[in-house]
């Protein structure tokens, strides 16, 4: 089980450098790019397919992603396509159905309201939470105390540590600034 948690943080670094590649602009070599996107794909089935505990959660991200519309380049499709191309070839343990709508609810909300946020329809403390995408942390940290599974809030802290603090905006603007 410990290994899932450095692929954990692995898998949010090589998501936030697709999003740097899909969002802002960052040129790396084409098939640098789409190893990235395919590695993050086969990570997040890999914790999925390995640990049930966190299946419904790596799921529900997914879904949330695709029903907001974020995945809208290359590299993601590549991303979502290797991972449904794993778990396809490996199967996904049963899932809670309880679970899984709690978790697609609140990667929703985290990326609604960070769009919101981002747009300045939504400010102060609720624009800043949502800014920082806080939802899934509140709701996995329930859903935590509620099963005992404290390896989801885990999870989603470790994931979202490499992807929201390796990358910060002043380096984000330095790589940025080198590979255009």
């Amino acid at each position: 089980m410990w290994i899932l948690l450095p692929l954990l943080f692995i898998t949010g670094v090589l998501t936030r450098i697709a999003d740097m590649i899909a969002d802002d602009g960052l040129k790396l070599n084409r098939y640098v790019s789409y190893a990235t996107g395919i590695a993050y794909g086969f990570l997040i089935a890999y914790v999925i397919r390995t640990n049930p505990a966190l299946a419904e959660l790596g799921i529900a991200v997914i879904l949330s992603v695709i029903i907001t519309g974020k995945i809208d380049h290359p590299v993601h499709c590549l991303g979502v396509s290797s991972m449904l191309f794993f778990l396809a070839i490996y199967g996904i343990n049963p899932l809670n159905p309880a679970l899984l709508v709690i978790f697609i609810l609140g990667a929703a909300a985290d990326e609604l309201g960070n769009n919101l946020a981002d747009k300045k329809r939504i400010r102060g403390f609720f624009g800043h939470f949502f800014r920082l995408k806080l939802t899934m942390e509140a709701v996995a940290f329930l859903a935590s105390a509620f099963t005992g599974l404290w390896i989801i809030f885990l999870a989603i802290l470790i994931y979202d540590t490499g992807y929201t603090y390796i990358f910060t905006s002043g380096v984000r603007r330095r790589l940025l600034s080198i590979f255009r």
